[in-house]
């Protein structure tokens, strides 16, 4: 399915964020990046990635992202990750968004809780034009990498923006092995395209990774989060005001949890730092 088509009837949008804090009696006049970040009910936040804002700080303690570390988050949605690390780490953030609604939300819900100064939100496509930006400490991707049919080709044209010793610090889900028969080859590929998303290894990136002069220092297997957080979207949904998620994407949730329960996919954490300029 194209990404624009999955984006204009995504559950997570502004306007159903936003008429989440309404219907608890918020004041949008006052509101904070947590309140966007945190709702255990129905899970209507700006995370559009496993894990939450949990999930956020564990990639940026591993990346070691400081107050003054430059973070580029490429194919950054809604801006969730990136006003979390600048409201809970400081650092200045540069969000890339190609999708046109989900820039404009990711620059309004920004100006909402005042983070502008520390947020900027650009409409790019990440692997189309030259990359401008020099000087990088982080590039950032969680949930959005999916999305880049060849990491070879996103790194070749990214890698150059970071300095020496500068990380790639990814969250993701990625095939666990490959899909035995016609069974799991159609779960998987039905899953992609529930996703817009190509699914490959972790040892595929590791590869580009290394090849593009980074060592990979960090891995860790987060599936049972995964798992928990997909088990969840499916319970609370039905609760959602009509409308708010389409057919298509509760039967990627479904998709995604039988992939996981076979083993075909998992969900993976990794960060590398790059030794050579």
């Amino acid at each position: 399915m194209d990404l624009d088509a999955i984006y204009a009837s995504h559950p997570l949008r502004g306007e159903t964020i936003l008429a989440r804090l309404e219907r608890a009696g918020a004041d949008l006049t006052r509101l904070t990046e947590l309140q966007l970040a945190v709702d255990p009910e129905t899970g209507l936040t700006d995370q559009n990635h496993s894990g939450g804002v949990e999930s956020v700080l564990e990639l940026a303690i591993a990346a070691g992202v400081t107050a003054s570390t430059t973070v580029v988050d490429i194919g950054c949605g809604l801006g969730g990750p990136a006003r979390v690390l600048a409201v809970v780490v400081g650092c200045p953030v540069i969000g890339i968004e190609r999708d046109e609604s989900r820039c404009r939300d990711a620059r309004w819900l920004t100006a909402l809780v005042k983070l502008d100064h520390r947020v900027s939100i650009r409409h790019e496509d990440a692997l189309a034009g030259d990359v401008t930006l020099r000087e990088v400490d982080v590039l950032w991707g969680q949930g959005a990498w999916i999305h880049f049919p060849s990491p070879a080709d996103f790194l070749a044209r990214w890698i150059p923006a970071l300095v020496e010793g500068g990380r790639v610090a990814m969250a993701d889900a990625f095939l666990a092995r490959p899909p035995a028969g016609r069974d799991e080859e159609a779960i998987v590929a039905k899953l992609e395209d529930s996703w817009g998303a190509r699914l490959t290894t972790v040892d595929e990136w590791r590869c580009s990774l290394e090849s593009h002069g980074c060592r990979v220092v960090h891995v860790r297997d987060v599936t049972a989060r995964a798992i928990a957080d997909f088990s969840n979207l499916l319970a609370v949904s039905p609760h959602w005001p009509a409308g708010t998620a389409s057919d298509d994407e509760k039967q990627g949730w479904a998709r995604a949890l039988e992939a996981f329960a076979r083993g075909v996919i998992g969900s993976f954490r990794i960060v590398a730092t790059r030794t050579a300029v």
